[in-house]
């Protein structure tokens, strides 16, 4: 019998099986891609899903009850807690990434998935194996995420009083090094120019933005024309709820402008909309607006057509264009005004961002 959405991966030395379902159903259901290295464990992700779905269909929960003392049971009671809740949007789709992850596993030779282990019988021998063989079957960076978040978790369930110790303390997990690739301007251009050429003008512009204006990718896709006036962007961040104003370089200025005599004003059902509920940047094949996996991929295929480097990410534009505004001889007020950025010390408590230092920011780096 073959499985919706069951997909084999050939990695560098060994297979690993994908549940990889389209985006109406990661939308409903708030999943996206999963991995797992045995076909039966991916089959039966895959039929769960398929459930779960046919339900959602119907109006009916896919929320069963619960086992509270199981693992599964923890981890939703966490996600009831604050410590949850006031994650962003997209922090909590990582942490489900994650999550899915871990709770699908087998430990060692065991029949029973870590979801349906009581939580309160998972000692430290349990959580090393975790690492482990997360470690072997997709990486030693994955494993390491998946048993932070599940840390979090088990101090969260130790303040409920549902577990009485955390098995993932002091792990040795080593701090996870940040991300230091910038882009040089030329490869910016040669990006912007190739997407242009290709008919993926939204992609160039989706760069643009989050170059000039040194910002998260997720936010960028989720700009409308309410959030852009007479040269300003103004809109909130999803992570950290700031909300930034930035004037737009000259040469995103002309690119808006572009941008929006050929946008068209419909709605996915070809309905006429106000101009303003529009999103800035859609996916041409689509006509709406990119979900995270796929301004990836299509990223990538421009990426790989301009025949650049592997190591250049979307996400590293910003700080790329924070670092340029650093070697400008911005402020770090400027800097913070522009970026969103709260933390500096002391002196934050009596300076605060403002449409003004990120103007002045903005004209020291494009004059």
């Amino acid at each position: 019998m073959k499985y919706k959405y069951v997909e084999r991966r050939q990695r560098s030395n060994h297979v690993v099986w994908a549940v990889n379902p389209g985006s109406d159903v990661r939308d409903a259901l708030e999943i996206g891609y999963e991995q797992y290295s045995n076909l039966d464990d991916a089959n039966s992700r895959s039929q769960e899903i398929t459930d779960a779905y046919e339900a959602y269909k119907k109006g009916i929960s896919r929320n069963k009850s619960l086992n509270e003392n199981t693992i599964l049971g923890l981890v939703e009671a966490y996600k009831r807690t604050n410590s949850y809740v006031k994650l962003s949007k997209n922090s909590k789709h990582i942490y489900n990434q994650l999550l899915r992850e871990a709770l699908g596993l087998r430990l060692g030779d065991s029949n029973i998935v870590l979801k349906q282990m009581l939580s309160r019988n998972l000692t430290v021998s349990h959580s090393e194996q975790i690492h482990s063989q997360l470690s072997a079957d997709v990486s030693v960076h994955r494993a390491t995420h998946v048993c932070k978040v599940l840390r979090r978790i088990w101090f969260v369930g130790m303040r409920l009083g549902k577990v009485r110790f955390n098995p993932f303390q002091k792990m040795g997990l080593a701090s996870l090094p940040s991300r230091t690739v910038l882009w040089t301007p030329a490869e910016v251009a040669t990006f912007i120019e190739t997407a242009d050429k290709n008919g993926l003008r939204s992609v160039g512009t989706l760069a643009l933005l989050c170059y000039d204006l040194c910002q998260r990718p997720g936010d960028m896709r989720h700009l409308t024309w309410s959030n852009y006036s007479s040269g300003v962007f103004d809109f909130i961040q999803e992570k950290t709820k700031t909300r930034v104003e930035i004037p737009a370089s000259p040469r995103l200025v002309d690119r808006m402008t572009h941008q929006y005599h050929h946008t068209a004003f419909v709605d996915r059902w070809n309905r006429p909309i106000k101009s303003n509920d529009q999103h800035v940047v859609l996916f041409e094949h689509t006509g709406k607006p990119y979900d995270r996996r796929m301004y990836s991929k299509v990223a990538a295929k421009v990426r790989n057509l301009a025949n650049l480097s592997t190591d250049l990410q979307i996400r590293d534009l910003r700080r790329t264009g924070a670092t340029e505004m650093a070697e400008s001889g911005c402020t770090e007020d400027e800097l913070r005004s522009v970026t969103g950025h709260q933390s500096r010390d002391v002196l934050s408590i009596y300076v605060r961002p403002t449409t003004k230092l990120a103007a002045a920011g903005i004209n020291k780096r494009f004059t």
